[in-house]
């Protein structure tokens, strides 16, 4: 039981990685720009996909855990350089 859900979360997986991409496809050129990703804490799967797309596909950017007091845990947020 529960393999079955495993294709499902991997579909939900993409479309989220999806989505970061469109956005920083988005602002890829706003120079100073600011983007601020949650992701959630759960078990830390779409944060390692969040953050492999960015090193590999977005190394023009700085990357770093977004402000705990504003986003509380299970943030990243992205500079545009």
């Amino acid at each position: 039981m529960g393999g079955g859900n495993a294709g499902f979360r991997g579909e939900i997986i993409e479309y989220q990685l999806g989505v970061v991409r469109k956005t920083m496809e988005q602002y890829r050129k706003c120079r100073g720009q600011k983007i601020v990703f949650i992701h959630g804490k759960g078990n830390g799967t779409l944060r390692q996909n969040v953050l492999r797309l960015l090193q590999y596909t977005y190394k023009g950017c700085d990357v770093q855990d977004a402000s705990f007091q504003e986003y509380g845990y299970g943030a990243t947020q992205v500079t545009i350089r």
